[in-house]
């Protein structure tokens, strides 16, 4: 009995497959419509995309179901570049897979997905890219990586665009539901082949103006105000208190009859409408000041300071070193090599100024200076994803901000970088 090339198998998971004609009418014909009266979708100018040929597609990300919309609004087979993550479930990955995706490491450089899209432009496919990378947790444009631009000029294929509107106040990325607010996708061409611009930073801004999300400048049906059950989960991304900045202080007042938040430690209170704009609340629960859209909370929490806890933590501090946040138990993940995810310990997650840390009951498996993280990543269902010395990580973080560590490790690694230098 012949045993499996566990290389061939990995190689065979990273490759694409061609999208199977009959499958795809037959899918596309069922679920088309669905989607687009479900999600209240409609397309503008999708008929600009012409139906064969080599071409690329880009969109901003501002929600979960952006491929499935993007997919369904064109008339011909969208190839994406996903998250390796979903290829690690079996039945999901395989088929994502006979719709034409194949995996890409989030947050870092991968060579083998970008042969991957050479290959599929060089055979007529439509490739549908996210050039922001990373879903918007606030509703704000992320910035375009940079990559894009050089992507673009070496394939040298038509450049089309696609913006959605109203998708994020549709489903917040740290939203537990859905809110039934119309969602846009309207199309534009970006550049001819023979029109791409030799300068990267003229394609990075013209592409970051095309796709700017306008979700803030939308009117919403005002009956659309009465949902309740707003404020669930919006702790994940306001993980602190806007007024005293306590850590995870923000607690949610009857979360299916009000949506209302409230601080555990200084009694603030604030409501949020479907707009994801929110407002001070007086003791009686009552609008009290002005309504600002969250990315001003947002932002404001930021800037607030990581403040030192005093406690034994037992995991041998440096002279100098501060220790900054401890998580609840979780599990830590660590890959060798797609798509073998597995369990490496049990314990706490510790952040200090210089380094991240997991202490276990019996030791101490990962201790990493924060200069040596590469890729940063925050995936569905609060996962915290990273790389060290090219070996990928994994901390779920459910029922606590996984966006919180992105925030703190970013701010510190780049100090730490900025020392180093």
């Amino acid at each position: 009995m012949s045993v499996p090339d566990p290389a061939r198998s990995t190689l065979s998971l990273q490759k694409p497959r061609p999208v199977n004609r009959l499958f795809y009418r037959f899918m596309t014909g069922i679920l088309r419509g669905v989607i687009l009266n479900y999600f209240r979708l409609t397309p503008r100018g999708a008929e600009i995309v012409p139906r064969t040929g080599g071409a690329l597609i880009l969109a901003n990300h501002i929600c979960l179901f952006d491929p499935i919309w993007l997919y369904a609004m064109m008339r011909r087979p969208v190839y994406f570049a996903a998250t390796e993550d979903l290829f690690r479930q079996r039945f999901l990955g395989r088929l994502i897979r006979w719709f034409g995706a194949f995996p890409k490491r989030k947050a870092a450089s991968d060579v083998s997905a970008l042969r991957n899209i050479f290959t599929i432009v060089k055979n007529g496919g439509l490739i549908g890219v996210f050039p922001e990378g990373v879903r918007t947790w606030d509703g704000q444009n992320t910035a375009v990586i940079p990559s894009i631009a050089r992507l673009i000029q070496k394939l040298k294929v038509p450049v089309f665009l696609c913006r959605f509107a109203g998708g994020y106040l549709a489903y917040p990325r740290w939203a537990k539901w859905w809110r039934r607010v119309p969602v846009t996708g309207s199309f534009s061409k970006l550049y001819e082949p023979e029109s791409i611009p030799e300068d990267s930073e003229r394609i990075l801004s013209d592409i970051s103006e095309g796709i700017r999300t306008p979700d803030y400048g939308m009117e919403i049906d005002a009956s659309r105000a009465r949902q309740k059950g707003l404020a669930v989960n919006l702790s994940r991304v306001l993980y602190r208190c806007p007024s005293c900045g306590t850590l995870e202080g923000l607690k949610v007042i009857r979360p299916f009859s009000t949506n209302r938040v409230e601080c555990s430690s200084c009694f603030s209170s604030w409501l949020i409408d479907v707009t994801c704009r929110l407002c001070p609340v007086d003791e009686n629960g009552q609008p009290d000041g002005k309504w600002n859209p969250l990315p001003e909370y947002y932002e404001a929490i930021r800037k607030m300071p990581f403040h030192p806890i005093r406690t034994e933590a037992r995991i041998g501090l440096l002279p100098d070193e501060k220790l900054l946040l401890i998580s609840r138990p979780r599990f830590l993940f660590k890959q060798e090599k797609f798509p073998n995810l597995r369990v490496l310990a049990f314990g706490r997650a510790y952040l200090t100024d210089r380094r991240l840390i997991f202490r276990t009951r019996i030791g101490i498996p990962l201790s990493a200076p924060l200069s040596s993280i590469g890729a940063l990543s925050v995936d569905p269902g609060d996962k915290l994803h990273f790389t060290i010395e090219g070996k990928l990580y994994r901390i779920p973080f459910r029922n606590e901000s996984a966006l919180k560590w992105f925030d703190a490790i970013n701010v510190f690694r780049d100090s730490a970088h900025r020392k180093e230098h």
